[in-house]
């Protein structure tokens, strides 16, 4: 009845319900030419994928169906890849913000180059140096600002490297 072949690995399941459901629909007159809608549909039962011939077969006992889906045409599309790893110049806000009294700033470089993070009042007067030295490519930098010695208020951080500056702003609350 049916064959078996070592290349197409077809499940028994299909075989074995394919021939009895053509007997008991002659004998009861089903309609195989009804297409599934999610109202008909139940659970399937077995589920087999044939990837070579595009095809994915699924057994619904319920209905007394076996159905083949053609999914050759298919096709998809790549996710695109993000990297944990920085391609860029960057400075995030720091966290938590506002703070007391400390708070984390984090940083990266997309070549390794001289950096300086650098903390100013709003008059423009440095108050703090948190980071100076080479900043390695593509690595992630965070560092702990405290700023016990600060009064409250707002205060504008930098990052500068050849490549360029970047200022953000944080408030310290006490």
């Amino acid at each position: 009845m049916c064959s078996w072949l070592p290349h197409q690995l077809l499940l028994l399941v299909v075989c074995t319900i394919i021939f009895p459901l053509k007997s008991f629909s002659q004998q009861h007159s089903l309609s195989a030419s009804a297409a599934p809608t999610a109202s008909s549909f139940t659970y399937p039962q077995s589920l087999y994928i044939d990837s070579k011939a595009g095809q994915i077969w699924v057994t619904d006992f319920s209905n007394n169906r076996v159905m083949r889906f053609d999914v050759s045409s298919l096709t998809s599309v790549e996710n695109e890849r993000t990297s944990a790893i920085p391609s860029e110049y960057l400075l995030m806000q720091n966290y938590p913000n506002p703070f007391n009294p400390t708070t984390t700033i984090t940083f990266s470089s997309a070549k390794t180059a001289q950096v300086q993070l650098i903390v100013n009042d709003l008059l423009g007067r440095q108050v703090a140096t948190v980071f100076s030295g080479i900043a390695s490519a593509q690595r992630i930098y965070t560092v702990a600002f405290d700023a016990r010695n600060l009064a409250s208020g707002i205060y504008l951080y930098s990052l500068h490297s050849p490549d360029g500056s970047i200022v953000k702003k944080m408030t310290v609350i006490k």
